[in-house]
């Protein structure tokens, strides 16, 4: 007996077919496996903060057409999940959500691989095995297809290229640490994201550690963030360690991140992209690299890593370019005409000076900062050369060689080079007196003079000299020594510190009676005589100026005669104008034959005022206005203010109501930025018309 049934072993997987006889064939249509809408996007994270910004940067772009967006900056800041967050939050329901990290554990993956994970993913089953091929079929799957793409951690365009999807409805972001410029030509808009702000961080850790201890010790708090370089990875690691361990003090977490012996998560997210971008560079850039970090200097240019690396200028600016590439450095605005300039950022220059420690000796490391030092001083001495010649009295064992290139061919230049490196002159001149080049530290001082001069950046002018004047004393040169007292003095009675300047003048005065110096002993004397006319007694302060012009006669120096004229000059305006603009424009006279034209125009705006309170108002206007055309161009900001301000005062004599105001405020904005009193006063001039 037959029966209907399978026995045995068989497992009922598939279609079974039981027959007595089969005649013909046996037909079976099997439902095809419908995928799920791929959804690769990694999650996205709960930590998303503070990208307000370059997130709405790539939804304009969107807006107007753009479909590959490359964003590009440091491990640890937060490109993936700026793009995953962006993406997800863009994406249409239907759209397709595709994700490659094309890093690669085991180095760079492949675009074929790429492709064929994404072709099963869409549902196609066989595909082919050549790049070409499946880089047509893919273009051919998604061009009318919308897809959401996310490229991370890409090497080249070469490796993203192939992966571009081909509707015009589609989007593609790539993530990369170095900045990827060239897939600009494939339409890319470019988004280099840096670290968070400081608020922003704080924030951040605040999640973790909760306000209340975050707010208990702000200054840890702010020292913490500072210390994960303000990106997203190591402080929320940071935060997770806070969160695990209320009774750890922000402090110690902090503290933690110092020490390089130490494998703490959050210091090496930071260091750990580092060193692969260090890694992936030539030999050359590697050593830039690890010089820069040993240079006490905000800013880098071209000119001053090819002095400090001994490189052509040429190969100095693109070495840096290649630098910022990698976001290893973050180009800064540069005046028209300066060279690119470059910005380290803290947590980079910390594993350059790691790196320099592990490559270089100690003698090579020396050797990057004293050129640096060198440099400097060579640049500085060039402007002091051109825009104070008077002043430049001392040798320099380091000036410009008579072939050297000029870094800049006219005023203008000589005070913007200045400008640029101002704030450079500090971390060098600290850098300088560390590794005893004390002879290189008053000169370097004593070259920046012109910017003390004409710009009054007081508080610098004084810390400068703090370092300065024992720099001389240590380097055992007398005369050194009483320029930095005199120079040094002028900054502090400029800046109003009365007391402290009379105390350096006097010492200044008794060093050059000693040395028997009469040129500096009448230059400490006008000094004296100038501290008692700005305290209000003009009976102590004339001898003084009368004993400096006779010194100065009996020696023949004609430019300091005319400098105590002037200051008598002022002292005589309250009593007889007339007498006044006599004494101006003899000096005036004197420092035009002494090769001194800002000292020359110092004396007209004093000599324009006088004019104008003898009741020549109309000349005094003029003498006025042709000085502040003059001090405009010499780069002056006290002077012009204290031009402004007269002029005003002329205006306003006149009936001239408008004029005075706008003249007052110029003035006012002019002593805002060195003298804020002066601002305030004069700001109530103006409200009084």
């Amino acid at each position: 007996m037959v029966r209907n049934e399978i026995a045995g072993a068989a497992q009922l997987n598939g279609v079974v077919v039981q027959a007595g006889q089969v005649h013909g064939g046996i037909h079976h249509h099997a439902v095809a496996q419908v995928l799920p809408l791929p959804r690769q996007l990694p999650r996205v994270s709960p930590n998303f903060t503070d990208r307000v910004d370059p997130a709405g940067t790539l939804s304009a772009a969107r807006r107007g057409g753009t479909t590959l967006a490359v964003i590009s900056g440091p491990a640890g800041v937060g490109k993936t999940a700026l793009a995953t967050c962006w993406l997800a939050a863009d994406a249409a329901e239907d759209e397709a959500q595709l994700h490659a990290d094309l890093g690669g554990s085991a180095g760079p993956l492949a675009p074929e691989v790429v492709l064929q994970q994404w072709l099963r993913a869409l549902g196609l089953e066989r595909t082919p095995s050549s790049l070409r091929e499946l880089t047509g079929l893919w273009r051919s799957v998604t061009a009318r297809r919308a897809v959401a793409v996310l490229l991370d951690d890409a090497a080249d365009a070469d490796q993203v290229r192939p992966l571009l999807p081909a509707g015009v409805t589609s989007t593609t972001v790539v993530t990369i640490r170095r900045l990827l410029w060239d897939l600009a030509a494939d339409g890319a808009v470019l988004l280099p994201l840096g670290p968070l702000t400081p608020q922003a961080a704080i924030e951040l850790l605040a999640r973790f550690a909760g306000e209340g201890r975050m707010s208990a010790d702000p200054e840890a708090a702010a020292l913490l963030a500072e210390r994960c370089a303000y990106l997203p990875l190591p402080l929320v690691l940071a935060g997770a360690r806070l969160k695990s361990r209320p009774a750890l003090s922000l402090s110690a977490v902090a503290d933690s991140l110092i020490h390089p012996d130490r494998e703490d998560p959050a210091r090496m997210a930071i260091t750990t992209g580092l060193t692969q971008s260090y890694d992936s560079l030539e030999a050359n850039a590697q050593y830039l690299y690890r010089s820069l970090g040993l240079l006490p200097a905000d800013l880098v240019d071209p000119d001053m890593v090819a002095a400090v690396c001994r490189l052509e200028w040429g190969e100095a600016d693109w070495l840096l370019e290649v630098l910022a590439d990698e976001q290893l450095l973050e180009p800064c605005e540069s005046a028209a005409g300066q060279p690119a300039r470059y910005r380290v950022g803290s947590a980079v220059q910390e594993h350059m000076r790691a790196r320099a420690a592990q490559h270089d000796s100690a003698d090579d490391r020396d050797s990057v900062v004293r050129r640096l030092c060198e440099w400097m001083l060579s640049i500085a001495t060039q402007a002091q050369q051109r825009l104070t010649p008077a002043q430049g009295t001392l040798r320099r064992t380091l000036s410009p060689p008579a072939d050297a290139p000029a870094v800049f061919d006219d005023d203008p230049g000589a005070m913007a080079w200045l400008e640029a490196h101002e704030h450079d002159l500090m971390g060098v001149l600290q850098a300088a007196v560390a590794a005893g080049l004390d002879e290189v530290a008053w000169q370097l001082v004593d070259a920046f003079w012109p910017w003390f001069l004409r710009q009054h950046p007081y508080a610098l002018w004084v810390k400068a000299h703090e370092l300065g004047l024992p720099a001389a004393r240590r380097a055992g040169n007398a005369a050194a020594v009483r320029q930095m007292l005199l120079s040094g003095a002028i900054g502090l009675s400029s800046a109003g510190r009365l007391t402290d300047a009379v105390g350096w003048y006097t010492q200044a005065l008794d060093a050059a009676r000693v040395d028997g110096d009469v040129r500096d002993e009448g230059q400490a004397l006008l000094g004296l005589g100038s501290c008692h006319h700005n305290s209000g007694r003009p009976q102590q302060a004339r001898p003084l100026l009368n004993q400096a012009i006779t010194q100065w006669e009996t020696c023949g120096y004609p430019r300091g005669i005319a400098l105590a004229t002037i200051v008598l000059g002022e002292i005589t305006l309250a009593e007889d104008p007339g007498q006044a603009v006599d004494l101006f424009a003899r000096a005036r006279t004197m420092l035009l034959a002494a090769e001194d034209p800002y000292d020359a125009t110092r004396a007209l705006v004093l000599q324009g005022h006088a004019h104008v309170l003898a009741g020549n108002a109309d000349g005094g206007v003029r003498e006025l206005e042709s000085a502040l055309a003059a001090l405009t161009a010499a780069g002056s900001t006290l002077w012009r203010a204290r031009a402004l301000e007269y002029l005003g005062q002329a205006h306003s004599g006149r009936g001239e109501i408008a004029a005075a105001r706008e003249c007052y405020q110029q003035a006012a904005d002019l002593y805002g930025s060195i003298r804020p009193a002066d601002a305030e006063r004069v700001r109530a001039l103006a409200g009084d018309l």
